[in-house]
């Protein structure tokens, strides 16, 4: 199973454990108490892009945490390595990966650098919702 494999991706306890609460925060803020039917349906493609990008690939699980702290808010590279406890360098990379996929956008240049969810993945958010629903019952 898929989210199986994300969370056994989350190396250490402490990771696992701030995955979970970045999940459920996200839950309770965006998925919990809204109606079960989505606004429109999105795409198979786009349903699995989201899929490859998070659940598919090795680095998923730190490219679904980064995108869960920035539906919280816009943050710079700096901020989210700090709370994600992540090296700057990796940040970078799955900020590029996610950027290239669309599913970020920036603003701003360099160290000052802000990023924050697209308008892409914001339309598509159901889909993406029911990824994080999916490995939110498998914790439990």
């Amino acid at each position: 199973m898929k989210s199986k494999t994300i969370i056994s991706q989350l190396v250490s306890e402490d990771s696992q454990n701030q995955f979970r609460k970045l999940a459920s925060d996200y839950v309770s803020k965006n998925i919990a108490g809204k109606s079960a039917k989505p606004s429109h349906r999105s795409d198979p493609q786009t349903r699995r892009l989201l899929s490859y990008l998070f659940t598919g690939t090795r680095g998923g699980a730190n490219r679904l945490r980064i995108v869960l702290l920035l539906a919280e808010r816009p943050r710079n590279a700096n901020q989210i390595a700090k709370e994600l406890g992540l090296d700057y360098n990796a940040i970078e990379f799955h900020v590029g990966v996610l950027e290239k996929n669309n599913m970020i956008s920036r603003q701003g240049e360099r160290y000052g650098t802000l990023f924050f969810l697209s308008t892409f993945l914001e339309y598509n958010i159901d889909a993406f919702n029911e990824i994080i629903e999916k490995l939110n019952q498998s914790f439990g």
